[in-house]
Order: C-alpha cells, then structure tokens, then sequence
C-alpha cells in the first residue's frame, strides 16, 4: 500500500472507534480521553511512513496507541490521580434498583483503572476484540501467557465489579 495521506485517513476512519474506545480505558476524564485520542492520531500520522505492512495496520495502530497511552499516562502521572479519584468517588450507580447500560460500562472502565498496567492493556485490546496473537505482538509476551492474562484479568475483574477486592 502506497503511504499516501487519503490511505492514512481511510485506515484512521476504519480504526477511529477502537482506538478512541482503547484511550478511554486508561483515562477517566473525557477531555483528557480526547487530548490522549488527538496525542495517539498525531503519532500514527509522524510514524505512517514507517507502517511496512507487517502487520495489519489495525494492531499496528493499537500498538502506537497502547504506547501513547502509556507514555501520556507516565508523563502526566494520571494513572495514580485517577485510581485514588475512583477509590474516592460515592460508586452508587443504581438508579430505582436499576443499573443503566452506560453505568455498567462506566463501572467496568473503573474497575479496569484498578489493574496491573499490563493487565490494563491487555484487557483493553481484548475489549476491542484484538486476537491474543495479536495482543502478544503488540505488548511483546507470548501468545499463551497473553492467553492466561486475559483469563486470569477476567476473573480479577469479576471479583473487582462483585466488589470482592477493591
């Protein structure tokens, strides 16, 4: 494929919706979610010309965006200002005995933020139905301790939404 600019703004809009839902895992505040997603577009478009095809640009994108992530999240040190806003915050998300759909998602975004970093990426990459293959290219772990992690962060996350850890 020719790197062209109408081949990165295709690929970006084919891609737009799970690299932005991959920025939301890690942030809490929706305007820093769109100042990561602005950071992740910025850095694909200054590493286009690298892309070499040897992957699908999909998880080389997620790639770029894991890693701007990561380093937004080290340069800011939001990951602990958001874990102890979460630990903080009154966590009654029922309304009349009822759990909305988007409070479901906003619980289990929070429950993410209490990960392992890695397990934090790995869980975002599964949520985005990325393959464990991949996952494993991505991050740089085989694909079975990529497949143990998700299995093992599934269960975490279980107990952590039940309430049993914290």
């Amino acid at each position: 494929m020719k790197m062209t600019e109408n081949n990165f703004s295709r690929l970006i809009e084919e891609n737009k919706d799970k690299i932005y839902r991959i920025c939301c895992y890690y942030l809490s505040n929706e305007e820093d979610r769109k100042d990561l997603y602005q950071e992740t577009l910025l850095n694909l478009w200054k590493a286009f010309k690298s892309f070499r095809e040897e992957s699908a640009f999909s998880t080389w994108a997620f790639r770029i965006t894991v890693n701007t992530a990561l380093q937004y999240l080290s340069k800011e040190k939001r990951l602990q200002v958001s874990r102890k806003n979460f630990s903080n915050e009154d966590s009654s998300l029922k309304h009349d005995g009822m759990i909305t759909e988007q409070n479901e998602i906003e619980m289990l975004h929070k429950s993410i933020l209490q990960l392992p970093l890695i397990d934090m990426i790995i869980i975002s990459l599964v949520l985005e139905e990325v393959p464990s293959k991949d996952i494993a290219k991505i991050i740089g772990l085989t694909d079975s301790n990529v497949r143990v992690r998700i299995h093992r962060t599934k269960n975490t996350l279980k107990k952590i939404i039940e309430g049993g850890e914290s």
